[in-house]
């Protein structure tokens, strides 16, 4: 059956309310840093933000903007967006026309493993969800502020799921809202086991990490943690209000 533009829009949107309402229910994003963006069904050069100054935990539908590729905000020459939301998601939509979705915050674990400079190690179940699916930016802009940077690390992820963005943080992207946002909190996890795992933890073969990624790895899971984490931290009844 086909979805027009109108009801997929309205999915994705919800979609992304959920994603920035769980990371709110994490305690991500409470400094104002981070963002989920969703490409628009229609207007596919376009994505969706959440606009400036609304916290996470409190997004509504209402509170996301359409941004152009140029980074106007549609509707409200009042409404701002984190800057850093344009420069770092417009490349690598650009870049990726497979990219629905993209997904990056400052995190307890993600952002002190991600000054490490290296891939996730294949020393846990989530770990293994990014086997063969993730790269490093290794450049020192930790503070993205222009259209440059955020090419640079739209090559650096390639064709992957995740993106170690060195000294800054986790990056994941997604067919779906709910694949990035599902597998940026498995990287999250995946992050604190390294952390506290230190460097003498075991890691496993690459036969059975791609083994364990046949089953933690595919699309689906992504999506299938995304609704448990809709049904166990949200009140989808906010989602709209």
């Amino acid at each position: 059956m086909t979805v027009d533009a109108a009801t997929e829009r309205l999915r994705r949107q919800r979609d992304v309310v959920a994603g920035y309402r769980i990371f709110g229910s994490y305690g991500w994003g409470d400094d104002g840093s981070g963002h989920i963006s969703a490409r628009d069904p229609e207007h596919t050069e376009s994505f969706w933000l959440l606009r400036n100054r609304v916290a996470f935990a409190n997004a509504t539908v209402d509170d996301l903007v359409l941004v152009g590729p140029d980074g106007t905000v549609t509707g409200d020459d009042e409404v701002t967006i984190n800057p850093a939301a344009f420069w770092i998601h417009a490349p690598i939509h650009r870049a990726r026309p497979d990219v629905v979705s993209i997904a990056h915050t400052h995190t307890g674990y993600g952002t002190p493993f991600a000054a490490r400079a290296r891939p996730l190690r294949a020393i846990s179940q989530e770990a293994c969800s990014f086997h063969d699916d993730q790269a490093v930016f290794d450049g020192e802009e930790l503070d993205v502020v222009d259209l440059i940077v955020g090419a640079q690390l739209a090559a650096a992820i390639g064709p992957h799921r995740l993106l170690v963005m060195a000294n800054h943080g986790l990056l994941t992207v997604g067919p779906t809202v709910g694949q990035a946002v599902g597998f940026f909190v498995l990287a999250e996890r995946a992050a604190e086991v390294e952390i506290k795992a230190g460097g003498d933890a075991r890691v496993v073969s690459d036969a059975a990490a791609a083994s364990v990624r046949q089953s933690v790895g595919v699309a689906s899971n992504g999506d299938d943690v995304f609704a448990w984490l809709r049904r166990t931290r949200l009140d989808e009844r906010e989602l709209d209000a």
